[in-house]
């Protein structure tokens, strides 16, 4: 975020929710939820910043089923479940 703020001299939506992604996924020390954090800060900027063709369709899949297995397996490990 600092180089973006010194290269051009304010600060993008695109550094703001990349810092969120971290921040969240720092906040947990569970794997499966760090990861989960990060692919879905990834296929929001996906979905707003680029145009949905090609490679980008398939990132944005492989980022829903990232998410969708990390908020499993919390959803297992908040049970009492665990994860396997």
């Amino acid at each position: 975020m600092l180089l973006e703020v010194v290269r051009t001299g304010r600060v993008g939506l695109g550094s703001v929710l990349v810092g969120a992604a971290v921040a969240l996924s720092a906040l947990t020390s569970a794997a499966e939820v760090r990861t989960g954090v990060r692919a879905g800060a990834d296929l929001v900027a996906r979905l707003v910043f680029l145009p949905a063709r090609g490679w980008s369709i398939l990132m944005v899949l492989l980022d829903v089923a990232v998410v969708a297995r990390a908020w499993h397996s919390a959803g297992r490990a908040g049970r009492g479940g665990g994860t396997r």
